[in-house]
């Protein structure tokens, strides 16, 4: 061992320390691992805190029945630690995990005792995760729930982090781990990135076990809700996966009308009769019913027939405020019909250049109508 190998010596009875080189550990480890060693040499021990993986080179301490690993440099100050714990009182129950200090574990002497040391916390919600290299192929990225790479902006980002790989920005990928497969919750990017180069077979990951997909989508949600916005398509289709009844209500809607909702993000993703604009189906199917709605889509879907619905949420929104409060003596069947007139690609231009959903309604409401009256006058 190296220059802290000397304290194997000097360690109290009830400490033991032990240096992994690849050979046989002895029986006070050979107690606390997990699985058998892995053919890079890496084997997982069952420490206080959760699984913790030992790696070729690692320097495993038990003390007080409790197991840990950490590098050749940090032996010397963990053992300085454990010797100040045994001569000041026993310690917290709990051992911390690598890289950080038994410090705040300590009993706090009674001078020491702070208003915040007094302060009670709910128990932590799930089990601690397990900090694993794992080979990039035998990781998987569930599509049920998780947000699509498939576009323009994504693809440029992961050339960036492939072109630009540093170790140092890499945080562990947050997995699942579901029996003997791995899926990945937040790292996509970064798993597509690593393939992409060829040369970095491993990732960490933080392992975690959750109670089937559904658990997993809620907290993806949770998760970059917490963090930053995402796209409204990803987030419904999480939200679909995690059970949330609006969310199932207006997939049954676009379903109903020979639609369905769209998985990728861009336009240009799109398939003829997908629907990306669930946001809008969702607030009109809140504010004036299902009947309404259904009826709206399916007109659409007639009309746009073998069309990717690029200017569906214009149409949609601007469909149904004409039949929200439709003008005296509107016939439903003739508006329908004028949709017709142009395609999906020409109603887009009624809109060119306006923003806003609530203005670009307005102006597609206007060019639905004047369609209508055309189509008025010629029947």
């Amino acid at each position: 061992m190296a220059a802290s190998a000397s304290h194997a010596l000097q360690t109290p009875t009830a400490t033991r320390i032990w240096r992994e080189r690849g050979g046989i550990p002895p029986d006070w480890l050979s107690e606390a691992m997990v699985g058998q060693r892995e053919p890079n040499g890496t084997f997982l021990i069952a420490t206080a805190l959760g699984q913790q993986r030992v790696h070729v080179g690692d320097v495993v301490i038990r003390h007080e029945g409790s197991v840990f690993a950490c590098p050749p440099s940090d032996v010397d100050e963990r053992m300085a630690e454990i010797k100040r714990q045994i001569a000041s009182t026993p310690m917290h129950p709990q051992l911390v995990g690598p890289g950080k200090s038994l410090a705040p574990y300590l009993p706090l002497r009674r001078n020491d005792m702070s208003r915040d040391a007094k302060r009670k916390y709910p128990p932590a919600r799930g089990t601690p995760p397990s900090i694993e290299f794992v080979d990039v192929n035998h990781l998987r990225v569930d599509m049920d729930y998780q947000r699509s790479i498939d576009n323009q902006a994504s693809k440029k980002l992961i050339a960036s982090i492939a072109a630009n790989w540093d170790w140092r920005l890499c945080t562990p990928l947050a997995v699942s781990r579901r029996g003997d497969d791995r899926y990945v919750l937040d790292g996509q990017h970064r798993l597509a990135a690593a393939r992409m180069r060829g040369d970095l077979p491993h990732l960490p990951c933080s392992i975690s076990t959750y109670d089937g997909p559904a658990d997993e989508a809620a907290m993806f949600v949770a998760a970059n809700r917490a963090r930053r916005a995402i796209n409204r398509l990803d987030d419904f289709h999480a939200a679909l996966v995690a059970g949330d009844e609006d969310a199932l209500e207006v997939r049954r809607v676009v379903e109903a009308a020979g639609l369905k909702v769209a998985r990728k993000t861009g336009s240009q993703s799109w398939a003829p009769g997908e629907v990306a604009f669930t946001g809008s189906v969702q607030k009109v199917l809140g504010k004036h019913g299902e009947d309404l709605v259904v009826e709206t889509l399916t007109a659409i879907a007639l009309a746009f027939r073998g069309e990717v619905l690029a200017n569906g949420a214009s149409l949609f929104i601007g469909l149904t405020r004409i039949l929200v409060s439709p003008p005296e003596g509107l016939n439903r069947q003739r508006l329908f019909s004028s949709l017709t007139h142009h395609s999906m690609k020409d109603w887009g231009g009624f809109v060119h250049g306006v923003k806003g959903l609530d203005l670009r309604a307005q102006a597609m409401r206007a060019a639905l109508m004047k369609a209508y009256e055309r189509t008025n006058t010629t029947h």
